[in-house]
């Protein structure tokens, strides 16, 4: 097994070893054993059925349609959603009915008109005038541009691929060979010789993964030219690198889970097309530990019911993909990634499948069925599963997670990180934390606002959700952190004890000039079996003047004397601050979350007692 980052074949071996591995699908074609197998899995049956009412009632609706003012109103508004809205919804919908026909019985009375329904579908999407979205396609008032590479025109590329695979025997040749010659020229082609700005090309965050796997991907499954292929997969070579760049070498990423699921997600799926593909001579994944520590990350990362490490544009809640921790814990032979997968896998099982969740597509369909475990595997491995709930501290990123149980029973998620300002999806929030009680969130991150063109602008920092203002992070001498590399913070010390966890850092860098700040330290304490969290920053300025510290919560809060309570869904919280520190302000702050909502955060400001030029802040957090 050659791993292609390592050490790149030629073009002309790579093209062999493409001719030597032809005639291999990509996923199994429509009547294989493995979808018979699927259909009667009792873990899968227990979710399809909602799916196949859904599919009925849709089978004669026409997909949600995109028009020229759909596609013009990014531009004029720069609001996302209205758009995006329709777009995913007509993938989701292909990817249904698609499932259905493989799924279904073969002689089930439905199935021609669900076979009608999905060539309408595919042909819809096929024909689609641009598959990027207008929020990518930057400069043109349309908001088309059918050369346009983005994050999704590269999904729907490889959706389309593998649909030509899987449905090879039903899907009318005419319609089979516009896709396949839009794939050559506007996708493989275009790749090779862009015709446009390809910035994902050569940068270290989630585009350059997944826009790779949607392009690479597709090439892999349905792509006759080998030299071609061979070409694409050697540009790639020199390409994916970057990307692997934006991960410490203990396997962290500032753009969190979500994003660590789908950035490296894509990449694993990739991996997985090219090993496959290429029967076992080509790899992205072989001998490389830090492959392998990067699989582990997100895991770590995780929190109880639902709930994410969210710092930066991360989502606090969602849940893993099941098929990608059972994939990686198969190739990396890792229990507890399979455990967790599992796990996972019981859940939907159990709960069912959320049929509206963005990418719960073909794309999505295909993996979770395919690797979904036998009816025999359905049971809990807890010992497995409790090494992916271990304490976690992550040098590189500067980010620490601990989780314990109290002696009331009372279960602590926390997670602190120092970091800098020029973070993938940034957020200027040096030093700051989150605290879920009992698997709900109690002190949090906004993590990730409504997406608009204000916010990937400069008025980036004007939002509650980026600015340092809406963290849970100091705020000296009426001076927040600003944006920048410069803006930095550094881990002083950790010790992750059995029952102890103590995280410090030093956030001076973190602060301008205009914060007359001398020295600005940090310090958590966490002990479990107490049930309390200890937060305390020493500051020093050049001159007397104000500093207070925030805490960030979405649950009521009320006035308790001289502490807080703050009541989450599952426990009430007692803010209590030490002497010398008092609660100034509990502030109501609104924002748009990232779903169009209207949401608000409370934010409590505790203070010294006067102005000065030495600062102890510092309070203890219980359960009431």
């Amino acid at each position: 097994m050659i791993n292609l980052l390592h050490a790149t074949p030629s073009e002309s071996a790579l093209a062999a070893i493409l001719a030597d591995t032809a005639g291999h699908p990509s996923l199994p074609p429509l009547g294989s054993p493995e979808w018979s197998a699927a259909r009667a899995n009792p873990a899968i049956t227990a979710w399809f059925a909602p799916l196949r009412a859904r599919t009925e009632s849709e089978l004669t609706d026409p997909l949600p349609v995109l028009t020229d003012e759909l596609y013009a109103d990014f531009h004029k508004t720069g609001n996302r959603l209205p758009f995006e809205r329709p777009y995913f919804e007509r993938r989701r919908r292909l990817g249904r009915v698609a499932l259905c026909l493989l799924l279904i019985n073969e002689t089930d009375s439905a199935r021609p008109q669900f076979l009608a329904s999905f060539l309408d579908k595919l042909a819809a999407i096929a024909n689609e005038e641009s598959w990027s979205l207008p929020a990518h396609v930057w400069t043109e008032p349309t908001g088309k541009n059918p050369w346009q590479i983005d994050l999704f025109a590269a999904e729907t590329a490889n959706h389309l691929a593998e649909l030509l695979v899987v449905f090879a025997s039903v899907i009318p040749a005419d319609l089979s060979s516009r896709i396949r010659t839009r794939l050559h020229v506007q996708i493989f082609e275009n790749y090779v010789n862009p015709r446009g700005p390809f910035t994902w090309l050569q940068i270290t965050n989630n585009w350059n993964a997944v826009c790779h796997q949607g392009v690479l991907g597709a090439a892999l499954a349905i792509e006759e030219d080998h030299a071609l292929v061979a070409r694409m997969l050697s540009l790639a070579a020199s390409r994916l690198p970057f990307f692997l760049e934006g991960y410490g070498a203990d396997g962290s990423t500032s753009e969190g889970p979500g994003y660590w699921s789908y950035g490296f997600g894509w990449f694993a799926e990739l991996n997985a097309q090219l090993e496959h593909r290429t029967r076992g001579r080509l790899s992205l994944f072989h001998d490389d530990p830090k492959i392998a520590a990067i699989a582990r990350f997100a895991p770590l990362m995780t929190l109880a019911e639902g709930h994410f490490v969210n710092f930066s544009d991360g989502g606090r809640t969602g849940r893993l993909s099941p098929s990608l921790l059972a994939y990686l814990g198969e190739r990396f032979a890792d229990p507890a990634l399979s455990a967790q997968g599992a796990s996972l896998y019981r859940h939907i099982a159990h709960t069912g499948v959320n049929l509206d969740e963005l990418r719960r597509d073909f794309f999505n369909f295909s993996r979770l069925v395919l690797r979904t475990p036998p009816p025999d595997a359905f049971v809990a491995n807890t010992s497995a599963e409790a090494l992916a709930k271990e304490d976690a501290f992550f040098p590189d990123y500067g980010a620490v997670v601990a989780r314990g149980t109290d002696s009331r029973g009372h279960l602590w998620e926390f997670a602190a990180k120092a970091g800098h300002n020029a973070e993938h999806h940034n957020h200027n929030d040096c030093g700051s934390f989150v605290l879920n009680i009992d698997g709900a969130p109690a002190l949090v991150e906004i993590g990730a606002p409504e997406y608009t063109r204000s916010f990937f602008s400069d008025q980036r920092y004007e939002n509650i959700a980026a600015r340092s203002l809406g963290h849970p992070v100091p705020f000296v001498n009426n001076t927040e952190q600003p944006a920048g590399r410069e803006f930095s913070s550094t881990v002083l010390a950790t010790v992750i004890n059995t029952d102890r966890v103590e995280f410090s850092a030093d956030l001076t860098p973190a602060y301008p000039p205009a914060a007359n700040l001398r020295s600005l330290r940090r310090d958590w304490i966490f002990e479990k079996t107490a049930g309390r969290l200890v937060i305390t920053d020493t500051c020093e300025l050049t001159a007397p003047g104000p500093v207070e510290t925030m805490l960030i919560t979405e649950s009521p809060v009320t006035r308790d004397g001289e502490s807080a309570l703050i009541t989450t869904t599952r426990a009430i919280l007692r803010i209590t601050p030490a002497a010398g520190t008092r609660i100034t302000a509990i502030d109501t702050v609104p924002y748009r979350g990232h779903h169009g909502t209207d949401e608000k955060i409370h934010r409590l400001r505790l203070a010294a007692a006067a102005s000065a030029t030495r600062h102890h802040l510092s309070c203890v957090i219980t359960v009431a």
